[in-house]
């Protein structure tokens, strides 16, 4: 069964909501690198070496606003080697927080299993798991995903994506977008066209929830690794520097959905080198 943890930035709470998680060889997400590049981070690693990879969202209450950041993997079928059964609507409302109770939905990118829990299946009907929610997605994301069948068969273009346009649940935006006037939208490009990250600034306290522009600990220091999923690697490698130097140089928050649960940190300094601080 997933977890929840809840924290304080300045007025706003966030919520980190595990669906589930998966384990697997480092050398195999991250596929241009081999068993030698991790000598120096067994710790980051589990007693079989291998990498935990938390599939969680983030749940920012903000101004009277419920926002859901990322809706996980979904009850479906999926190839990711799953430790536990998907349970995201459950945790959630393990946290005090109901799908119905959903002001928004605001997707870092398409990937499935950040889309996974949009809907829920009626009969075999999938059905809005969010309806009183606006689903805000880049424009420039869904073009990506759309172009092409082959795209839209990837994102499970029919089961999560079209019901909620069809509901008419979605608002289309670009770049930096205000949710409310402490949660932002910030354009983190590369592991898909249309990537964003958010930033919450609330009572002079920082947090970043970094959607994909990040997956793993390591990242902080080895900033230019890419897991193979990353579409564009140079332009994500760019925008995870950009972002980790903003991070580290106001001293702000990092939540993340994939690193370790419920993956709380900030970026330190190790003898000049920029290193995981989980907090």
């Amino acid at each position: 069964m997933g977890q929840f943890h809840q924290i304080q930035v300045g007025s706003a709470t966030l919520i980190a909501v595990q669906d589930s998680w998966a384990a697997m060889p480092p050398t195999m997400f991250f596929n241009k690198t081999e068993d030698s590049d991790w000598d120096n981070y067994r710790d980051l690693l589990d007693d079989d070496g291998l990498i935990n990879l938390n599939i969680g969202s983030w749940i920012v209450i903000s101004n009277g606003t419920t926002i859901l950041v990322d809706s996980g993997i979904g009850g479906r079928p999926t190839m990711m080697p799953l430790k536990e059964p998907a349970m995201l609507p459950s945790v959630m409302e393990e946290a005090g927080i109901a799908p119905s109770a959903v002001d928004v939905v605001a997707f870092s990118h398409l990937h499935f299993d950040h889309t996974g829990w949009n809907t829920w299946d009626n009969d075999g009907t999938p059905v809005p798991q969010f309806p009183n929610a606006r689903h805000i997605i880049q424009q420039s994301e869904w073009d990506y995903w759309t172009s092409t069948d082959e795209l839209k068969e990837g994102a499970g273009y029919d089961n999560v994506l079209s019901p909620i346009v069809d509901a008419g649940l979605v608002d289309f935006v670009d770049g930096d977008h205000p949710l409310t006037s402490e949660v932002l939208t910030v354009p983190t490009p590369g592991h898909t066209p249309g990537h964003v990250s958010f930033a919450v600034t609330s009572d002079g306290e920082k947090a970043y929830v970094l959607g994909d522009a990040a997956h793993h600990m390591v990242q902080l220091t080895e900033t230019d690794w890419c897991p193979g999923a990353d579409v564009d690697k140079v332009e994500s490698t760019a925008s995870r520097h950009k972002l980790f130097d903003q991070i580290e140089a106001e001293n702000a928050l990092i939540a993340s959905g994939h690193f370790l649960f419920p993956g709380l940190g900030r970026a330190a300094r190790n003898n000049g080198v920029r290193v995981w601080a989980p907090e």
